[in-house]
């Protein structure tokens, strides 16, 4: 079978829709994924789980292997042939379309993946049964196809290493790559539709945070000697009140509702104790109760969107620290470290540097794969570019060619033969 009778948009549908269930695929398919783990390792792999990895280029082929107009007009998704033939350029704009086809290999199991889905598992003892439907029959073509490309694939690898990474570095979409690009130039790049921290806090917000965490950088926030409840619930009313979040309320609340009103919930019953009583709160704060609560999430929101003002007993004495630096919370972070500054509460403002970096727009924003969704992806940069915010390149053409010359992009890893 021809390499030319699979194109992108099958990839796609194999790769969004195939389930890797064992028995899943016809015995003359599961024996060619076989074949081709074993042509495929001619890849040196990685020291996890023997991951090997390549790139493969796919015609987008004709209009014909996108769809047909007939049946997409019937069911209302177009209602011409040109936004036929539009919708299948907004799909597939190049006449190429690039793949990371990956392998790894744990016990007696092999693994097949397609940009980082998986698409197929296979054990060697395994017994399959054959399946007869459109999609596994696509996927026989399929691992057809799949075999004669890793064949061709790997024979330029084997003949010319040099040539085969050579062309990859030079054809490979950035928005299959890793990069960075300074926050500011990223601001400027896209005008009024930017979430300008700086903009929104203000010179004055700003200017005074730099202030606060230049003068506190060398110097220790001071202990309190005793906390109770109520001296917690007050200082989180001062972050609270900074960012007016009751503002609209007609009745007034006290530092205790407001608290109930906008942290976890899970305070372990911190609401509930004597809020003047010290010997109380120290009581709390060691009993079994506390383990596995969430007291200090006087924000809710998510794993990395949360605002936190923990509090911590050393030697009898407490200390504060506010932590909220993602960027869906940095701004009411600022005004809450502000406020309680200028309001004489001694406390370590968590990630400082990595703050005033944000808001000012000195810092890198990390650019990640299409197929990789942007958030946890520490692990994927060099730990010493501090990057903590994450995106791809834009589907809009004209955006992301403004982008791609302004950012810096990671040496892709070459391919070398075992």
């Amino acid at each position: 079978m021809k390499q030319s009778t699979i194109y992108a948009p099958q990839v796609d549908i194999i790769k969004d829709r195939i389930q890797p269930e064992y028995k899943a695929v016809s015995h003359d398919a599961f024996r060619k994924l076989l074949e081709i783990y074993e042509t495929f390792s001619l890849v040196k792999h990685g020291d996890n789980d023997k991951t090997r990895t390549a790139w493969l280029e796919v015609e987008r082929g004709p209009i014909e292997a996108f769809g047909d107009y007939k049946e997409l007009k019937r069911d209302g998704e177009v209602e011409s042939r040109s936004e036929f033939e539009q919708l299948w350029k907004d799909y597939y704009p190049e006449n190429t379309k690039w793949y990371e086809f990956s392998t790894r290999e744990y016990m007696d199991e092999k693994f097949f993946f397609l940009d980082g889905k998986l698409i197929a598992r296979t054990r060697a003892e395994d017994t399959v049964n054959p399946s007869h439907s459109p999609l596994l029959d696509l996927f026989g073509q399929f691992t057809d196809w799949l075999q004669e490309k890793i064949n061709t694939e790997m024979d330029k690898l084997k003949d010319n290493p040099s040539a085969y990474n050579a062309y990859i570095r030079n054809n490979l979409p950035f928005s299959k790559r890793y990069g960075k690009i300074n926050r500011a130039k990223l601001w400027d790049i896209l005008g009024d539709d930017a979430n300008r921290f700086d903009k929104n806090l203000g010179e004055d917000t700003v200017s005074r945070l730099l202030d606060f965490v230049k003068s506190t950088a060398k110097a220790k926030a001071q202990p309190y000697t005793e906390m109770t409840a109520d001296t917690f619930f007050r200082i989180c009313e001062t972050g609270y009140d900074a960012n007016d979040y009751f503002g609209a309320h007609k009745i007034r609340l006290s530092p205790r509702e407001k608290y109930l009103g906008k942290a976890d919930g899970r305070d372990a019953g911190l609401s509930k104790i004597d809020g003047n009583s010290p010997d109380d709160f120290r009581n709390w704060y060691h009993s079994d109760q506390v383990m596995g609560a969430h007291p200090r999430e006087i924000c809710r929101g998510g794993n990395y969107t949360h605002i936190s003002l923990y509090v911590f007993d050393v030697d009898g004495n407490w200390h504060l620290a506010l932590d909220g630096s993602s960027s869906a919370r940095v701004e009411e972070t600022v005004r809450m470290a502000i406020a309680m500054h200028e309001n004489g509460i001694s406390f370590e403002l968590r990630d400082a540097d990595r703050i005033v970096r944000k808001v000012t727009g000195v810092d890198d924003i990390g650019i990640v794969p299409d197929n990789v969704i942007p958030v946890y992806c520490h692990s994927s940069f060099p730990k010493e570019d501090m990057i903590c915010d994450f995106m791809n390149l834009s589907y809009e053409v004209e955006l992301a060619e403004r982008i791609v010359p302004m950012a810096s992009w990671y040496p892709l890893e070459v391919i070398t033969v075992a």
